[in-house]
């Protein structure tokens, strides 16, 4: 038995990287070739479906050459099919060092494998709520139930074949991404003030609340024009989706 599983790894080694580990004694090579094939095949297939602009990016030779990185490198700890994209992205952010590598790299793919995320996880179906204007400003907002609040020192929203950045933006990169009442995956780009005003209402505050401890320092005028934002940005986030009702205590 130790015997067999020695020359098991070696042969799953080969497998996992045919160029670096010899194939063992007494398989065919061209039998071992198919596994080689049908191997890269599935996680290429799974790869380029979640990871579309980075596949775009990268080209076909260099995403080849991080494919196979991928597969040699990463000891995958998911039998399922399914969770291929969760490996890959616990790769490029916690194992992958190639320091030829495009430097948005990992954020790109962050962005496209969160569309994942928010597309499969379970929650009940939801129904927007008419609010007015004082639900609001006054009452604790309920979001979306599947919801993400993204930040990435890269603008990964605008990268793509022709526009690939040499360093990060001046400014940092806030994103929504949401599943709306239709179900479907949406992405809405946030200014900071924003960002941060989404960030306190989630922890069961008011609008109000929030608004007036962001303003504290405001003269009246420009705190009124501070509320007046917020309640225009919040209705707007209603529209979207993102905002579904008020929490009734």
């Amino acid at each position: 038995m130790m015997a067999f599983q020695s020359v098991q790894r070696q042969f799953l080694a080969h497998l996992r990287n045919p160029e670096q580990q010899p194939l063992p004694a007494g398989f065919a090579k061209q039998g071992a070739d198919i596994y080689i094939d049908l191997l890269y095949n599935k996680f290429n297939d799974s790869l380029t479906a979640c990871f579309p602009v980075t596949y775009a990016v990268l080209g076909e030779s260099a995403w080849q050459r991080l494919l196979g990185d991928f597969i040699a490198e990463h000891r995958c700890l998911s039998p399922y099919y399914r969770q291929i994209p969760d490996e890959f992205m616990l790769y490029l952010q916690n194992e992958r060092r190639a320091i030829d590598d495009l430097p948005f790299l990992p954020e790109l793919a962050h962005f496209e494998w969160i569309e994942l995320v928010l597309s499969i996880t379970e929650a009940d179906a939801v129904v927007a709520e008419t609010l007015l204007d004082t639900h609001i400003l006054d009452a604790v907002l309920v979001f979306a139930p599947v919801m993400k609040l993204l930040y990435y020192v890269w603008p990964v929203q605008q990268i793509n074949r022709t526009y690939q950045p040499d360093e990060p933006s001046s400014i940092a990169t806030h994103i929504l991404g949401f599943r709306d009442t239709a179900d479907q995956v949406q992405f809405i780009s946030l200014n900071s003030a924003t960002a941060s005003l989404l960030m306190h209402l989630q922890n069961g505050h008011t609008a109000t609340q929030v608004l007036q401890e962001l303003g504290k320092d405001l003269k009246t005028s420009e705190l009124s024009n501070l509320m007046l934002f917020g309640k225009n940005i919040l209705a707007d986030l209603h529209r979207q989706g993102v905002i579904i009702g008020i929490n009734i205590l």
